[in-house]
């Protein structure tokens, strides 16, 4: 999603550069695996931790979600998973940076998943 200069999200305009990779990671996050027809393994399996006690939900998501980046957003180096658990959601704080990047300039991006 491309943001405007003030930080809102400007729907139905190209995200180009950081906010693509910012919008992959967010997709990728947020697409149940087997959902996409021809790619069933793209996507993070996120609601089979449902039902997992909220003092070890935090480790099975973040473990989830790095094993997906890796796998389906090959254009970033994932430094960190943070996720705060809630009773019905998880925030989760992904902090990364492009491959290709001459710098070593981490971004952070911030996804809530409602279960």
């Amino acid at each position: 999603m491309k943001r405007a200069p003030s930080g809102v999200a400007v729907l139905g305009e190209i995200a180009a550069e950081l906010d693509d990779l910012d919008q992959d990671i967010r997709q990728c996050i947020l697409t149940p695996k087997r959902s996409v027809p021809l790619n069933p393994e793209k996507g993070c399996d996120l609601d089979q931790f449902r039902d997992r006690p909220l003092n070890v939900r935090h480790m099975f998501v973040a473990a989830e979600v790095r094993e997906t980046l890796e796998r389906d957003v090959p254009r970033i180096k994932v430094s960190a998973v943070n996720v705060e658990a809630e009773f019905t959601s998880v925030k989760i704080r992904v902090t990364w940076s492009p491959k290709e990047q001459v710098l070593e300039e981490f971004i952070t991006t911030e996804v809530v998943y409602v279960f």
